[in-house]
């Protein structure tokens, strides 16, 4: 896509030392007479600059910005081709392309957005379609020929499914949003894709397979685990291979040791405490008394995303103090 006359003078004023004011709309220079090492300096420059200039940019742009949050097709290979799950995955790309397209201006569009409060309903649509989308292209290869792949064959493959999350990333790495066990869910699939493209970073720049795959793997379990608590409390529905990661979840807490740290607590507390991180949007299930990995885990985000410390998950008066606090002043 090409930048609109205004856009191309804004980013050209920048690439000349112009401010983004009356003086920037002054420059005459035409988006088409810039050389491409000119338009790829001024998109860089223009990814550098304050909130304030990529406000201006997302004004100047208009209807074009519609839809970067989320929505073009692409899948991914994850844990299958890691092979310790058989495990395959899915995303959605928008907004890609390299600096000196137009694509570049709606990346940068992106980025002014992801820092906007987003909604749930659309966190989960985008999330659904970015995973259904990375799953196609995970697709693309059976299982058989990803292990008949060389080593540089499969992380190629790996790296392009994750790639095709990329314009969900983008648009969500900074979201905010007025449900903080969303915003935690958020945060937490988007620290997974980041893990991944750093495993990109060192495969091609150390060639150091262990550790790639070591970032790529954990990456994988982050995304998971989000994905697992917004399929289960959210409604969240997502194509069939989702069950592989629900499956390696499991796995993964099968070897966990079990949750004790609030075995001696009164059941009647507890449930207090489930009922109020429901309540807050922490959401630990059906309150039955059990502390188990998951109302601990609530805890301790409650507590860490409300600064209180220590963020230990341990159950006691002021804990629930907290959250009567918290509660209060959310129905107030």
């Amino acid at each position: 896509m090409r930048p609109h006359r205004g856009a191309a003078a804004v980013l050209a004023a920048t690439l000349f030392g112009g401010s983004l004011c009356a003086q920037a709309y002054a420059v005459t220079v035409d988006w088409d007479d810039l050389t491409d090492a000119q338009q790829e300096q001024a998109y860089h420059q223009l990814e550098s600059e304050n909130q304030a200039l990529r406000e201006q940019l997302a004004r100047l742009k208009g209807e074009d910005l519609q839809g970067t949050s989320g929505g073009s097709a692409g899948q991914d290979a994850g844990q299958e081709a890691a092979g310790s799950n058989g495990a395959s995955e899915s995303g959605s790309q928008s907004g890609q392309g390299g600096p000196g397209s137009g694509e570049a201006a709606s990346d940068a569009a992106a980025a002014a957005q992801s820092s906007q409060v987003k909604s749930t309903e659309s966190f989960l649509a985008d999330i659904a379609a970015s995973f259904n989308a990375r799953q196609e292209a995970a697709r693309a290869h059976t299982n058989e020929e990803v292990s008949a792949m060389s080593e540089d064959e499969m992380w190629d493959f790996r790296f392009s499914c994750a790639e095709v999350e990329r314009g969900f990333y983008d648009a969500y790495h900074s979201a905010q949003f007025d449900d903080l066990n969303v915003l935690y869910l958020c945060s937490e699939y988007c620290l997974g894709l980041e893990k991944q493209y750093q495993a990109r970073e060192v495969w091609e720049t150390q060639q150091d397979s262990d550790e790639a795959n070591r970032l790529y793997t954990a990456g994988y379990y982050n995304r998971a685990y989000a994905l697992v608590e917004l399929c289960e409390f959210y409604g969240l529905n997502l194509a069939q291979e989702y069950q592989n990661l629900k499956n390696a979840v499991n796995q993964m807490d099968a070897m966990s040791a079990d949750e004790t740290r609030n075995a001696s607590v009164d059941p009647a507390k507890i449930m207090q405490v489930q009922e109020l991180l429901n309540g807050l949007g922490f959401l630990c299930g059906t309150p039955d008394g059990i502390c188990g990995r998951q109302t601990a885990s609530c805890i301790e985000r409650f507590q860490n995303m409300y600064g209180y410390t220590p963020a230990d998950g341990i159950i006691d008066e002021e804990l629930i103090t907290q959250l009567t606090q918290q509660t209060a002043r959310r129905q107030g």
